[in-house]
């Protein structure tokens, strides 16, 4: 596709219509995303709006008046796997309405005990916590939260994302898979999936710990910094990253610079259908690139167009094994 002379947020709406097709041009996309800083930002800005809509369907589809013939009580049609952009001088507006449409339910109540909350692999949500704390999260995620105001929150699987008012007062904990990620006032995102455990850090600071004091030294964490946890190992690696990449997802990408392949995989499996499982031939491979996650399905296949990958299914667990040098 040639899209050099199209207006940025044209072009844009013009690659994010095609993600999901067979033939879908990833060399070229990659190309016209690293030709200007613009186009980063127009696709961004495309994909959430997108993403906004989809998950807003249903709260529309309730706002709906009936119709005379009964229509309302049927299930609304399924929407196109991407909508046919036409206009586009609306769309920050649209985006700003729907996002009032994405607010999950308040906890108000202190002694109210603990309150669960899922989604699906197509689905993110987004909660107001009882301090005034805003928590998003990933498809494919559980999460509760007890505490009232003073919230803690365990990641049992998946990611969310947080933002969180400075309140010297109080300290919101983050637990997951054994260690407690403790804050005050900032924004970051943290990651519990196939036994791994990231936390990155786009404002502010936050420390990690393990839950059960072991007198090992809690870790600070500052803006533009990522921790990658193996808790079977106890092995934490630190790395620098874009604070505007934290919690990515949010924006339907995947943005990575020399991340090692089980990381990035352990990021897929939200996402995917069935279990993934990265053989130790391919576990030392590295990957830097943008991941678009559309309905999830072509993760995978957008991974393979990058590195020297093969994928073997058996017993119903997709194995990602190294393919040999391309």
């Amino acid at each position: 596709m040639d899209a050099t002379t199209q207006d940025p947020i044209d072009a844009a709406a013009t690659w994010h219509a095609r993600i999901d097709a067979p033939d879908m041009d990833w060399a070229g996309f990659g190309d016209w995303l690293d030709a200007d800083p613009s186009h980063r930002a127009a696709y961004d800005s495309i994909a959430l709006l997108d993403a906004e809509i989809a998950a807003a369907a249903p709260a529309i589809a309730a706002l709906l008046p009936a119709n005379d013939d009964g229509a309302s009580d049927r299930a609304p049609p399924a929407r196109s796997t991407r909508w046919r952009w036409m206009a586009t001088g609306t769309g920050g507006a649209l985006a700003a309405g729907l996002a009032l449409l994405l607010v999950g339910p308040t906890l108000t109540d202190p002694d109210s005990g603990v309150q669960t909350y899922a989604t699906d692999a197509g689905n993110t949500r987004a909660v107001t916590l009882a301090d005034g704390s805003a928590m998003r999260l990933d498809r494919g995620s559980r999460v509760s939260v007890s505490g009232g105001t003073t919230p803690l929150i365990e990641i049992a699987d998946g990611a969310a994302s947080f933002s969180v008012r400075h309140d010297p007062s109080r300290t919101l904990i983050v637990r997951a898979g054994g260690y407690d990620i403790r804050d005050v006032g900032t924004r970051f995102a943290v990651v519990n999936a196939q036994g791994r455990i990231s936390v990155a850090v786009a404002e502010g600071s936050v420390s990690v710990a393990p839950h059960v004091d072991d007198g090992s030294a809690s870790t600070t964490l500052t803006a533009g910094q990522r921790l990658d946890i193996d808790p079977a190992t106890g092995i934490a690696a630190r790395r620098t990253v874009a604070p505007t990449s934290v919690a990515d997802w949010t924006d339907g990408r995947l943005d990575y610079d020399g991340v090692p392949l089980p990381l990035v995989v352990a990021d897929i499996s939200r996402y995917a259908r069935t279990p993934l499982v990265v053989d130790p031939s391919a576990a030392g491979l590295v990957f830097s690139g943008v991941l678009t996650i559309g309905d999830g399905s072509r993760l995978l296949d957008q991974l393979r167009a990058v590195l020297p990958l093969r994928l073997h299914r058996a017993d119903g667990v997709v194995h990602i094994e190294r393919a040999g040098p391309r």
